[in-house]
């Protein structure tokens, strides 16, 4: 046991103050040619901060895996059309949230729909350095 947390089942003894009703979103986005329009409106809407990553799904990933547990026939089910996508991280107030995931929608479409993307949310529980 390390600073009162269990690993195993994530048992947190010390109680943490929450001390801000700022939230991260965390958008994979798949379809990559739509990032400058996103970060743009994003911008127009006051959410003027967002880091961009470049990344791989675990299936795209795998799809260059010589294995034989990965049928070859099955790969083009497993595998989308893109290559690559974008990950983007962007902290904002609690009431920014419905405001910055419709404009995703807007922008990218229906999340639901195959290789879009994910869009997530989580708590921050506290800020260093970010300006609003």
């Amino acid at each position: 046991m390390r600073n009162g947390n269990r690993c195993g089942d994530f048992h947190i003894r010390k109680k943490v103050t929450v001390i801000t009703d700022e939230v991260m979103l965390v958008l994979v986005l798949n379809k990559t040619e739509q990032l400058d329009e996103l970060l743009i409106e994003w911008s127009n809407a006051d959410i003027k901060a967002a880091t961009v990553l470049d990344s791989v799904g675990m299936a795209q990933q795998l799809s260059d895996v010589e294995d034989t547990r990965i049928i070859s026939t099955l790969r083009p089910f497993l595998v989308s059309d893109h290559a690559e996508n974008k990950i983007i991280f962007t902290i904002v107030h609690a009431e920014d949230v419905n405001r910055a995931r419709q404009i995703v929608r807007d922008v990218v479409g229906d999340l639901s729909e195959p290789n879009a993307g994910i869009l997530f949310a989580l708590p921050v529980l506290f800020t260093e350095g970010v300006r609003f």
